[in-house]
């Protein structure tokens, strides 16, 4: 394997992370930790056998990724608790921006909505319930005198 593959083997591998700063920022760093190894007297066949495979780095480079707004929410935690807790997030896009928030909110949100809807609609049927029970009745009363059973 050559620079240029491992570099697109390290890019392809660490596409699906959604922080496009720290993924170029880590192919500059592996472009340039390989140009400073060959610059020291190494060849590249050795620097890239040195590295391993770029799926391997790749996969722990995005395990051990936070991104700044995971690390703003664990020092915030820490300073208000004592301790680093992880709340779960929840991602969507609306309107063509990415929207975060923790899963308990989004469930609680989801809840009041729901119970919402629940309450307009029965009450709206309780007020229409009699002009529906009027509207059978009168069905009922044509078919029975004027439609043919």
């Amino acid at each position: 394997m050559n620079k240029q593959e491992f570099i697109e083997g390290l890019r392809r591998s660490l596409s699906s992370l959604n922080d496009y700063t720290f993924v170029n920022d880590t192919i500059s760093y592996y472009e340039n930790y390989i140009e400073s190894q060959i610059r020291m007297g190494k060849t590249e066949e050795e620097v890239m056998a040195q590295l391993g495979d770029p799926r391997l780095i790749a996969k722990s480079i995005k395990a051990t990724h936070v991104s700044e707004e995971d690390a703003e929410d664990q020092e915030f935690n820490q300073e208000r608790y004592g301790e680093a807790q992880h709340f779960p997030k929840t991602t969507f896009s609306f309107n063509g921006k990415e929207i975060r928030m923790p899963s308990w909110l989004l469930k609680t949100i989801s809840i009041i909505i729901l119970v919402v809807v629940f309450w307009l609609v029965f009450t709206v049927l309780r007020w229409l319930s009699p002009f529906i029970m009027m509207a059978v009745v009168a069905y009922v009363l044509y078919k029975t005198f004027f439609g043919k059973y």
